[in-house]
């Protein structure tokens, strides 16, 4: 007995000695607090931007049907297309020449579909597993979509579409009625409506309401009622609730609400900040919100509703259902976990179907970007431009020091930009995916310090890039995909620089390029797929760096010069 007595304290110090040890460790030490990577911007139209990268960096290597991807792959163009015989496509179809329209017998494209033009789909009951345009696209009635589906301007969505797991638009994206859809993104949005008929949603609205400041300033009510408003028929706080909350119709809150349970904003009312809440959202009809919506359970957007503001990305997201009425616009990102619905019809006698299809007409005015003077310009909100597609130039204001993360993140139209002198910081993404962005981008009579991460990635266009010798730090992809940059220069005499991670990866045009003393770290990746790359001039002490010891293995014709 004594003996199994022992054995059994025995297992018992065995098995307890692990958390004795583990409680003394945390008895001494200070802990660590999880840091969370903010350096990641995620992409609205990553499928689409993936896979028409994959096909236009491939044209080169179409030889008669075929084009060579992963491997050879044989596709279908619209003349294929045009004599079908099978109800079902099996193959790529690449459409290089001309519109692509649908053939009326089929029913089944099992592979993508890429235009480089435009694309039409008409016939009902038709599935399609993706589909990419590089100009506009328009879905007709009974379209059925497995994967996603992109327009690189514009996407016009008619009647009883599914539209699976994302539906997306460089420019606009109008939905029609009785459409399911997960994930949409557009700059502009518009539900429960067709082109060529609109609606305005700034009618009827004043716009000196959404000049208005934004206050942090917390109140725990239930209810913002006339009582509670100023004058200008506005609250001045943001609203914090652990029960339900209501704002009455025709308030202005200019302020956040997060509320634990549900949140109901009513007709004509307005919130000039951002809705969470734990339970469900209603807005009601004629309502508006500027800034994002989030509900753990569903959200219920009624007819005339405006949410966000044009060139203001804003994200409407649900876990649960998502229900979105008529003369809808949302400007960004919408989300539902479980489905989304756009103006459901459950009377099927209902006539609904479009008698004619047509893209989309974008005809908005090129706006320059210009700044009457420094506060003015440190006034404005940071994502007051991002993603905003007509954006044609931005001048900077002098005094200004910095350009602020994503500011013009993903603005397409984008080609000119105006720095000035006193512009000492470029932070993450500020000109991320400004992908017509022309020369000059003049920072060389800047007094720059450092260029955030990716902050001028994939500006495709650009061709000479001079860096003035104030530039200490270059952080990870600030210059890379720049694939027309044929002249880099840094000036050799200045400050210690620093030259993170795939700084300028895929710059395939550049051929020679000087790296002078005073750069002291080459991160990974640096210079992976320059492909025109035949000559780097680099001090002996980078021998080791990362990102220069790896270049004779990536590209195997570079000659390597150590001073």
């Amino acid at each position: 007995m004594a003996k199994m007595i022992l054995i059994t304290i025995v297992m018992l110090i065995m098995m307890l000695a692990p958390l004795f040890l583990s409680w003394i460790y945390f008895l001494k030490s200070d802990g660590v607090i999880l840091q969370i990577s903010q350096d990641k911007s995620r992409d609205q139209r990553y499928f689409a931007h993936s896979f028409s990268d994959m096909i236009e960096s491939a044209l080169h290597s179409v030889k008669g049907n075929t084009i060579k991807l992963s491997h050879e792959e044989k596709f279908l163009d619209m003349e294929d297309i045009r004599q079908a015989y099978r109800p079902e496509v099996d193959k790529l179809t690449l459409v290089l020449n001309e519109d692509f329209e649908s053939a009326s017998d089929l029913r089944f494209f099992h592979k993508e579909i890429y235009a480089a033009k435009n694309a039409a789909f008409y016939t009902p009951n038709l599935t399609i597993r993706a589909a990419y345009s590089r100009h506009n696209m328009y879905l007709g009635n009974k379209i059925r979509v497995i994967r996603w589906v992109d327009g690189e301007e514009t996407l016009a969505v008619y009647d009883d579409c599914d539209l699976g797991m994302s539906a997306t638009a460089g420019r606009i994206l109008s939905i029609g009625k009785n459409v399911t859809f997960r994930r949409l993104y557009a700059p502009i949005i518009h539900f429960g409506q067709y082109p060529g008929a609109f609606t305005d949603p700034m009618k009827g609205r004043d716009p000196l309401v959404f000049k208005l400041p934004v206050y942090s300033d917390k109140k725990n009510i239930k209810h913002v009622t006339h009582e509670h408003l100023t004058e200008y028929g506005t609250a001045t706080y943001s609203v914090v609730t652990g029960s339900k909350t209501m704002i009455v119709e025709d308030a202005i809150l200019q302020g956040d609400i997060h509320a634990d349970r549900n949140v109901r904003i009513c007709s004509g009312a307005g919130v000039l900040g951002n809705i969470f809440a734990e339970n469900n959202i209603l807005l009601e009809k004629g309502s508006f919100v500027v800034g994002n919506v989030f509900a753990q359970g569903n959200i219920e957007i009624e007819d005339d509703v405006m949410v966000g503001l044009e060139g203001r990305s804003v994200s409407v997201i649900c876990r649960n259902k998502l229900f979105i009425g008529e003369n809808v616009t949302i400007y960004g990102y919408v989300s539902s976990e479980t489905k989304g619905f756009c103006c459901p019809i459950y009377d099927a006698d209902e006539p609904r179907y479009s008698d004619t299809y047509r893209f989309i007409k974008y005809n908005a005015e090129p706006l320059d970007v210009s700044f009457k003077d420094l506060k003015e310009y440190e006034d404005t909100d940071d994502m007051a431009y991002r993603m905003n597609p007509n954006v044609v130039s931005v001048a900077f204001p002098e005094g200004a020091a910095s350009i602020r993360r994503s500011m013009f993140c993903g603005c397409g139209s984008l080609k000119q930009i105006f720095m000035a002198k006193s512009i000492a910081k470029i932070d993450d993404y500020a000109f991320y995916d400004c992908h017509c962005l022309l020369d000059p981008v003049d920072l060389g009579k800047t007094a720059l310090e450092s260029v955030g991460v990716s902050a001028f990635e994939n500006c495709k266009n650009v061709t000479a890039l001079h860096l003035p010798h104030t530039l200490k730090r270059i952080g990870a992809a600030a210059f890379a995909g720049m694939e027309a940059l044929t002249e880099l220069s840094i000036e050799v005499v200045g400050e210690e620089l620093l030259l993170e991670d795939h700084s300028f990866r895929g710059c395939k045009g550049l051929e020679k390029v000087f790296l002078p003393d005073r750069v002291r770290s080459v991160g990974v990746s640096s210079f992976r797929d320059c492909s025109s790359l035949k000559e780097l001039s680099v001090s002996k002490e980078l021998k080791n760096e990362p990102g220069i010891a790896e270049l004779p293995e990536l590209l195997p014709d570079i000659s390597v010069v150590y001073r």
